[in-house]
């Protein structure tokens, strides 16, 4: 199915959530996997009983109880999501489940959906008008109701909408209602080997760290409650000051290798684009630089726009090519990276040392962002060489940054105010 978590257009995390645990399996069985998408769980699952799919990844769909002469097996629950009632905030939200009777509701095409609102209209003994699209996914349908405020109420499936909030500015999380729709993934029984291997795969990466590694890298910034008044202003200084130094930013991440969407995002959190911004611990400009840090990146003005950029990109890559030494990849390194921007690099390397010394991963930032809050405890500061760091604060910065890194990202690409002003940004850094 089209949606976010299988086959990402927003995320610049990777192939998304859903998909990349079947990469993580094809790697582990050493079998090639063939994806084919279906536009509803309902075709999906059909597929399967035909024997025309072997393995089905029906993101919150749970069919009903199989007969037992249906060779296909269901796998562990790895996520359970609740279905959600948004309302569109030119129309009054639900004050009561009652007011939905004699309402059209809108749903995308998902047979959990279906069942949620039946047993919804059986317990308001009334019968609410559902209209669903022609297939499951939420992005498109939700992105036009959005702006049509003639559809009060819209019916989601969390998991699904949580990566797509950020945009959806005129809607709102009214209420939930019935069971939690659950993850999982289902397969034929009836090949050989795929049963054993399937589960012992998912022993594997529930116990190792696995799943819940892809979690937060995809999810694990997007904060339970949307600030709409941030978004607000984030999409505001979009439109009235990047412009200004759209320029500087292209020209220094070509140079180091960052992508610009990356480094207008630090600059935001850094200083919200204000040229002349300083804080009380002397850091100025854009990038916020120290003097020490402007004087190793050759930096004589840290005011100057163009100065501060460039010092700015040349220092994250300096943070960037110091952590090799660390065995930090991919995206890791990257949230590494801007940790040790905010921190310092001497206490990402403490960091890494006691999640080793703990027996955590030392090369995740799930790990980091658990354990960079220890090193404001005497406890664990008084063990390492650079000693006491706010670490709250890191994690933070990064998850912030990350936040608005991925909310650029989406509004470059989908149709809006702020698209014309992001969308020479989305220039692909050389490996």
């Amino acid at each position: 199915m089209n949606i976010e978590r299988n086959f990402p257009k927003l995320s610049p995390w990777g192939p998304g959530f859903d998909r990349e645990i079947l990469d993580e399996f094809s790697n582990y069985s050493n079998i090639e996997l063939e994806i084919t998408p279906y536009p509803t769980h309902k075709e999906a699952f059909e597929a399967l009983l035909k024997g025309r799919a072997d393995l089905l990844l029906a993101s919150g769909y749970n069919p009903s109880i199989f007969k037992p002469s249906i060779p296909i097996k269901a796998g562990p629950v790895y996520e359970k999501s609740p279905a959600l009632i948004l309302h569109n905030i030119r129309r009054f939200e639900l004050r009561t489940p009652f007011e939905l009777c004699d309402q059209t509701i809108f749903a995308p095409k998902h047979s959990g959906l279906q069942k949620i609102f039946d047993d919804l209209s059986g317990y308001l003994v009334c019968k609410p008008t559902l209209i669903t699209s022609s297939n499951a996914t939420h992005l498109a349908p939700l992105l036009k109701l959005n702006d049509d405020k003639n559809f009060r109420f819209h019916l989601v499936e969390a998991g699904a909408f949580k990566p797509l909030q950020p945009f959806l500015h005129r809607l709102r999380v009214t209420d939930n209602f019935g069971d939690d729709l659950e993850y999982r993934w289902y397969w034929r029984d009836d090949i050989r080997g795929l049963s054993e291997t399937s589960e012992d795969f998912w022993n594997q990466i529930t116990t190792n760290g696995t799943i819940e590694d892809k979690r937060e890298m995809y999810f694990g910034f997007i904060p339970d409650e949307t600030d709409f008044y941030e978004l607000y202003s984030l999409r505001k200084d979009i439109r009235e000051k990047l412009p200004f130094y759209r320029k500087y930013i292209l020209k220094a991440a070509k140079k180091y290798n960052i992508d610009p969407l990356l480094l207008a995002a630090v600059m935001y959190q850094e200083s919200r684009f204000d040229p002349l911004a300083r804080s009380k611990t002397g850091v100025r400009g854009l990038m916020q630089l120290t003097e020490d840090t402007a004087q190793l990146m050759g930096i004589s003005s840290r005011l100057d726009p163009e100065q501060s950029i460039t010092g700015g990109a040349k220092y994250l890559r300096f943070l960037w090519n110091k952590l090799g030494s660390r065995d930090v990849d991919g995206w890791n390194r990257w949230l590494f990276t801007l940790a040790a921007y905010n921190q310092g690099l001497g206490h990402v390397y403490d960091a890494i040392d006691i999640s080793d010394y703990l027996g955590k991963a030392p090369d995740t930032w799930r790990s980091l962002k658990q354990i960079f809050p220890l090193l404001t405890m005497p406890k664990y500061h008084s063990q390492t060489r650079y000693g006491y760091t706010r670490g709250y604060e890191g994690v933070d910065y990064v998850e912030s940054i990350r936040y608005y890194y991925y909310t650029m990202k989406g509004l470059a690409i989908l149709p809006g105010r702020e698209a014309k002003y992001l969308t020479p940004f989305l220039v692909v850094p050389a490996p």
